[in-house]
């Protein structure tokens, strides 16, 4: 009931966090692990693994953060920084609950031991994930995130009804990797317009579209009333 959620570690510096982070997951029942760029991986990894060794030597080691969530429609970043980000907040319950009934592939990121996922990463997810932990000593390890988050993950698939998340609903919403072809697509067409005339504009817009949770099928309109504006425009400056 677990195997449509990965968990994704950004950048991790320290090898023993990955081991550690793995065991969390496996007491838990999950097993999808994703690597981005990881310092190292090696004997104190399998070692803080204590048995879960496994997941640790099955985990998906990829370049970017962009190709550990291209195939996946719902994607939740960790963050402790609140600015900006209210509207789309979510403590580890409610991550666990729209994790679970999601209808796709999940990713669940946690950013880099230090200074978290970035900016330009955050944007890139449909919620934040933040854990409401004791404001004057609110020191979480990774492995500990993790393993808090892997409890509330495992709690709500208990009590939710596996057989509601099926392979044949997995195509309801567009991919991560489907709605930045998108973006690239709206963004030309917008700057050939002169609509977008700085920076600011395109956060937004992925925020907007990003909290809407767009479907395949609504995309697909989408991008086909951008076509539709292109090809107009086509003619018109033939015509001129």
């Amino acid at each position: 009931m677990l195997d449509h959620i990965r968990i994704v570690l950004v950048e991790t510096s320290h090898s023993g966090n990955i081991g550690s982070s793995a065991r969390a997951m496996k007491t838990m029942g999950l097993s999808q692990l994703y690597l981005v760029s990881p310092k190292s991986v090696d004997e104190q990894s399998i070692a803080l693994a204590a048995g879960a060794d496994d997941i640790v030597k099955n985990a998906n080691i990829v370049g970017t953060f962009d190709e550990a969530i291209a195939d996946c429609s719902l994607v939740i970043g960790t963050s402790a920084r609140l600015r900006h980000l209210q509207s789309t907040l979510i403590e580890p319950r409610e991550c666990a609950e729209k994790a679970i009934s999601h209808q796709g592939k999940v990713a669940i990121v946690f950013g880099r031991e230090r200074v978290g996922l970035h900016n330009d990463e955050l944007l890139k997810c449909h919620y934040h994930l933040t854990i409401p932990a004791n404001p004057d000593y609110s020191s979480l390890n990774l492995a500990m995130a993790v393993q808090l988050v892997s409890y509330e993950l495992r709690m709500a698939g208990l009590i939710t009804n596996s057989s509601m998340i099926s392979a044949s609903s997995e195509e309801q919403y567009a991919t991560s990797q489907e709605m930045e072809y998108f973006f690239k697509h709206t963004e030309q067409l917008y700057q050939s317009l002169g609509f977008i005339q700085n920076q600011g504009v395109m956060p937004k817009l992925r925020r907007l579209y990003n909290r809407l949770h767009v479907e395949r099928n609504e995309l697909n309109i989408l991008r086909g009333m951008i076509s539709c504006v292109e090809k107009r425009l086509n003619l018109t400056q033939k015509d001129s």
